[in-house]
């Protein structure tokens, strides 16, 4: 059985804790954050180790969702094994940076959206592309690779973007409920459709375009709703929004 040490046990390593559940992997987590190591070991198998090093000593590969100020400075305090793979989910940790403080260990970098993962369904994204890591994280749902940093930090803006569809979502529930839906019923709807038109893009063969022509047709209230958006520059708010985000993480 492979064995996957998780440096950093906060949000994300309990959601990717969920997300691999039955994948056949045998996790040993850091005690950083004594409290959740010990839920999770209870709730879902997980070792905890005496120390990071241990962790490290312990694991065919490491992932690290260490805390982005402090994490490259942790690792390297540590000592890795040559060619040891070693998956950093932290933002703003390029390649270039992890392979200086892993020494002769072998690096790759990751995004992911963290809630979907645990479900299965969330998208990772993966540079360079890795035979260690690719299946641990399709555990989690699809994986894209990159073989180039500028094509992965463009990608990874993805993380961002994923967020930002809360509230998105937020505001459209908010609305349905104050013209007098129920709230529950209000989030069912706008999920689902949202969830349908997703797998319509995951399914269909044909172009964007093309399926937006079918559904927004002439006259139609998909074509007001847009038009006012297109007026108040709501959608291409989202590009400057999206170029923001690029540039913090270094695009």
């Amino acid at each position: 059985m492979t064995t996957i040490g998780i440096l950093g046990t906060g949000g994300l390593a309990a959601l990717m804790v969920r997300g691999v559940q039955g994948a056949g992997y045998r996790l040993v987590l850091s005690p950083r954050n004594a409290e959740v190591a010990a839920r999770l070991a209870a709730d879902h198998g997980c070792e905890v180790a005496a120390s990071n090093q241990a962790v490290v000593d312990a694991a065919d590969g490491v992932f690290v969702s260490l805390p982005a100020a402090t994490g490259a400075d942790e690792l390297a305090r540590l000592t890795f094994r040559p060619g040891q793979p070693v998956l950093s989910a932290m933002a703003g940790t390029g390649l270039a940076k992890l392979q200086s403080v892993i020494g002769p260990a072998r690096p790759a970098v990751s995004m992911m959206p963290g809630y979907a993962n645990a479900l299965g369904v969330g998208p990772s994204i993966l540079h360079p592309d890795d035979a260690f890591w690719r299946p641990f994280l399709a555990a989690t749902g699809p994986v894209q690779a990159f073989a180039d940093d500028a094509s992965f930090t463009i990608a990874a803006t993805f993380g961002a973007f994923s967020g930002a569809s809360f509230a998105f979502m937020a505001q459209a529930i908010a609305w349905y409920e104050a013209q007098g839906l129920p709230p529950a019923t209000a989030r069912a709807l706008v999920a689902a459709t949202l969830r349908g038109n997703a797998e319509v893009l995951l399914s269909e063969d044909r172009t964007l375009p093309e399926i937006a022509r079918e559904v927004i047709t002439p006259g139609g209230i998909s074509e007001l709703l847009v038009a006012t958006l297109t007026e108040r520059g709501t959608l291409t708010a989202w590009d400057e929004a999206l170029t923001r985000v690029l540039r913090r993480i270094g695009g």
